[in-house]
């Protein structure tokens, strides 16, 4: 990925901070507690690991990171930005302004090519079609994809697609980004390309950045690790 000087760098992480948070669901067999108490922060331009076993939290938690859910009770601030106090459409601007998402499976949709893909974020946040454009072809090029952006996800492989898929993630200058087992679909170099890129986003692009991963070795890649176990945090 080109350096800060090249691409003009893309601002400030969003410094996270989490206390006392529980999230909980009604089932028709009871009532279901995914997350009890959880309390941790993240510093902007911070790189964390989320680790736990299946049903242990982790997808609730990144949800609300994300906006994708507001929090339930306890208090979650990301970015100055506190989402237990924001209604649905604050959300949302909130998703399309700080949050960036890459997925196991990609997300891209299937009959646009990689730059169009990669320009739907932008047209979300109303950006102007010559200024989308050039957004895209940048990004693509600093994940080296310049020659592959008109090119549909079904002419790509897994790890083109995965770069596509945070080309797409930054597209609005996030400040956050948040992985959910991004080399889960991946063969192991390409794993270890896409993991190189994420991991330079704190230090080029300043992005906070957390990813959640099944893989002990992707986990021991970064910095600091949270691990959850049955809604609750523990150590690594």
């Amino acid at each position: 990925m080109s350096s800060p000087s090249s691409s003009g760098g893309d601002g400030a992480g969003a410094g996270v901070e989490v206390r006392e948070l529980s999230h909980r669901y009604e089932r028709p067999e009871g009532r279901l507690t995914v997350l009890d108490g959880v309390g941790f922060s993240i510093p902007p331009g911070g790189h964390v690991a989320l680790t736990g076993a299946s049903g242990a939290g982790k997808s609730t938690l990144l949800s609300i990171l994300g906006g994708l859910e507001p929090p339930q009770s306890g208090h979650v601030h990301v970015g100055g930005h506190d989402l237990d106090g924001l209604d649905g459409d604050e959300l949302a601007s909130y998703r399309r302004r700080t949050v960036g998402f890459v997925f196991q499976h990609f997300g891209l949709l299937e009959t646009l090519t990689a730059s169009e893909n990669v320009e739907v974020a932008l047209t979300l946040a109303g950006t102007r079609a010559r200024a989308r454009r050039a957004r895209a072809a940048e990004l693509l090029a600093a994940v080296g994809l310049a020659d592959r952006a008109g090119h549909r996800p079904g002419a790509l492989s897994g790890g083109e697609r995965q770069r596509v898929a945070i080309a797409r993630a930054l597209a609005n200058r996030s400040r956050l980004v948040l992985a959910d087992e991004p080399t889960g679909n991946l063969d192991e170099r390409a794993a270890t390309r896409v993991l190189d890129l994420l991991e330079q986003l704190p230090a080029e692009r300043g992005c906070t950045l957390v990813v959640v991963t099944h893989d002990r070795s992707v986990a021991e890649r970064a910095p600091a690790r949270l691990h959850l176990d049955e809604g609750r945090l523990s150590g690594p």
